[in-house]
């Protein structure tokens, strides 16, 4: 299937960059130091963020800022892809703040074991989601 062009300006991976690293709580000197590459630095990080950036990011700049924010690549490649190429996922967006996404890649590094707790636990929230909509006072 051909990838579908975008027309707008795109900020995916801006986006992405700018909540993880608030959500974990990172400065842009941890990002740098979290990522192991000496060649990733703070400002890149931030002109990236702010959407000043230009030129697409090379495949081992994208694996760094991979690490430094604990993403899986492919999440970051697409949204590199998205906001620099204008290339458009085919898959369904399945959450708007990546959670899902980020969920399903990290599968892949587990397991058998792993997959099966991880599936336990989805059990467990998802049962408690249906309680707690079926009798909102509790």
């Amino acid at each position: 299937m051909m990838p579908l062009m975008a027309k707008e300006t795109r900020d995916d991976l801006s986006r992405l960059v700018k909540a993880q690293r608030a959500e974990l709580g990172m400065s842009l000197s941890q990002v740098v130091e979290a990522s192991g590459d000496p060649d990733l630095n703070g400002s890149w990080i931030n002109r990236l963020e702010l959407g000043q950036l230009k030129e697409v990011p090379k495949r081992q700049r994208l694996e760094a800022l991979a690490r430094g924010l604990r993403l899986p690549f492919q999440l970051v490649a697409r949204a590199a892809a998205a906001q620099f190429m204008g290339v458009e996922s085919a898959e369904p967006e399945w959450s708007s703040d990546g959670s899902v996404q980020i969920v399903v890649a990290r599968m892949n590094e587990l397991d058998a074991e792993g997959r099966r707790e991880l599936a336990e636990v989805a059990e467990i929230f998802a049962r408690r989601f249906a309680r707690e909509l079926a009798d909102p006072q509790e």
